[in-house]
């Protein structure tokens, strides 16, 4: 019985010590969205001396175990986009992006 709630105990264990090592950072958040949704955080719009950051609101919170993150674009309250980040994946909780 104690053997069982030793590896119990060990499983339980690694499974934390994978999702802390494997929990995405706001680099893989901003790469995510750029593959998927082709939002661009790198250029300069030639008419303006803003980035395509400047035009967008953003909430990342990066735990131990997992992240979260919101971004909005400016322009539109319901524009955003809220992600669950664990084990090297994004979970997309909420999603009201418009279409490119």
């Amino acid at each position: 019985m104690m053997n069982k709630k030793r590896y119990m105990l060990l499983l339980i264990l690694t499974i934390f010590i994978v999702m802390a090592v494997t929990t995405p950072n706001s680099q893989d958040y901003h790469t995510f969205l750029q593959t998927e949704y082709g939002l661009n955080f790198e250029s300069k719009s030639p008419a303006c001396i803003h980035t395509n950051l400047d035009m967008m609101s953003e909430h990342i919170r990066s735990l131990p175990l997992f992240m979260t993150a919101t971004t909005q674009i400016f322009g539109d309250p319901n524009n955003k986009i809220r992600v669950l980040g664990i084990f090297d994946r994004f979970f997309v909780l909420e999603n009201t992006l418009k279409p490119r």
